[in-house]
């Protein structure tokens, strides 16, 4: 949030026999509280029963069909998403921030769907014939690429507000409403059918998936990696937290590797242009608006772009857990990577830097494991302490490229195999 403070003029103390007495009156009343000073209560959206009547019809005579939960923000939302899935009886692939990724078994949740994506030959097998997405943007590019790449007959997406979110410019109906009211009402025109052919198969890839990538990331002889970590965090944070996402590797690799077997935590994450910018400030009003803890996982880069918001974290709890592999480890993975003239110096930016420093300057409870097992301890000391730390995780930014590929590669014999199960 960028606030713009007026000053009065002349700015200097110098007395222009004004009475200023009750001029801030109000915003003390203000600051004392936990409340915004103007409230704006949210557009109620009922749900149109033309609409629902329409889905409803496309529902009954789709056999391939995906349900695609997007950034979903309140516990109703993801409660009415859950229980239309069970009615559906479609494959759900749940985004990292619609808080459907995490927490135990859910009915027909794909949750390593960008990495069963990975293979061709099951992208090209499994056509869907209908999407329906509801809430908002998704993290999964490979998920996108896919669904344009399929052009189903049927793209409706339900979301409260009129902005288009359609890259491919598929989507045949876009329907502004609730999302609880909305599936709430779908799911009762739906009826669960027995699990299909279409449903099974996508079930077995990815429970072969998530097999294939715990068995690399937890194997004896694995080291302390970026996906390790996200693998850890979501299966370690404690249920009272909620878990802020920064922009570029974290998200991603929450999105891809997450365990499904820790907490249902909120998850936050600021995604666009700007999306890097204010990173620590949005996770201490997470753990401010909720007086909760937090963790964050964050890039090097991103905490650099908002060091000085490390100063909050002395009144609210934040984990910070960056993840430093000196410079723009995505870049790695993009074409321009090759072009080793340009590379380093404009699109890896490497630093040089560590953040001891920087979590002393703050006060700041510092660790920097250098195995699987130190970081495990770090993260449940910081984690039962229910304070503010910071904890660095230094990487290789090749060496994580090479990683991403060998887990990919992993998938993609997964799926095979159990597809030709």
């Amino acid at each position: 949030v960028h606030l713009n403070c007026m000053f009065r003029k002349p700015l200097e103390p110098q007395p222009d026999g004004a009475d200023y007495t009750d001029y801030t009156r109000a915003l003390s009343d203000w600051a004392a509280q936990s409340t915004p000073y103007t409230r704006y209560p949210a557009t109620t959206l009922a749900s149109d029963p033309a609409s629902i009547d329409t889905v409803a019809a496309v529902v009954r005579t789709t056999e391939h069909g995906l349900l695609v939960a997007g950034r979903l923000d309140t516990e109703a939302e993801r409660s009415a998403v859950s229980r239309l899935a069970e009615q559906l009886g479609w494959p759900l692939i749940p985004d990292v921030t619609s808080g459907l990724r995490f927490g135990g078994a859910a009915a027909r949740r794909i949750a390593f769907a960008d990495q069963v994506l990975t293979d061709a030959s099951f992208r090209d097998a499994m056509q869907p014939e209908a999407v329906l997405h509801v809430g908002g943007r998704f993290v999964s590019k490979r998920l996108q690429q896919y669904v344009k790449a399929a052009r189903p007959t049927h793209h409706i997406v339900v979301r409260p507000d009129p902005a288009r979110i359609d890259p491919g410019h598929q989507v045949t109906q876009h329907i502004e409403s609730d999302v609880t009211a909305f599936c709430a009402a779908l799911a009762e025109h739906v009826t669960s059918p027995e699990q299909t052919a279409w449903t099974r198969q996508w079930a077995a890839a990815t429970d072969a998936v998530q097999d294939a990538v715990e068995r690399a990331l937890l194997r004896d002889d694995a080291s302390l990696s970026e996906p390790f970590v996200a693998h850890h965090i979501t299966q370690r944070v404690p249920d009272a937290q909620a878990l802020v996402l920064a922009s570029s590797m974290p998200v991603r690799d929450a999105n891809r590797y997450g365990a499904t077997d820790g907490a249902a935590v909120p998850v936050v994450a600021n995604r666009g242009a700007s999306g890097i910018d204010g990173t620590v400030a949005t996770a201490a009003g997470v753990a401010a608006a909720r007086a909760a803890p937090a963790t964050l996982l964050i890039g090097d880069l991103a905490l650099l772009h908002d060091l000085n918001s490390l100063a909050l974290l002395g009144e609210v709890p934040v984990i910070v857990v960056v993840v430093n592999n000196h410079g723009g480890g995505i870049f790695h993975f993009l074409p321009i990577a090759k072009h080793t003239d340009v590379f380093e110096p404009y699109f890896a930016t490497p630093h040089g830097c560590s953040f001891e420093h920087a979590a002393a300057c703050f006060d700041l409870p510092y660790k920097r494991p250098e195995t699987r097992d130190d970081f495990e301890r770090a993260y449940r000391h910081a984690c039962e302490q229910g304070m503010s730390a910071l904890i660095e995780v230094q990487t290789d930014r090749e060496a994580n490229r090479d990683l991403h590929e060998t887990l990919e590669q992993q998938a993609r014999r997964a799926v095979q195999s159990a597809c030709a199960d």
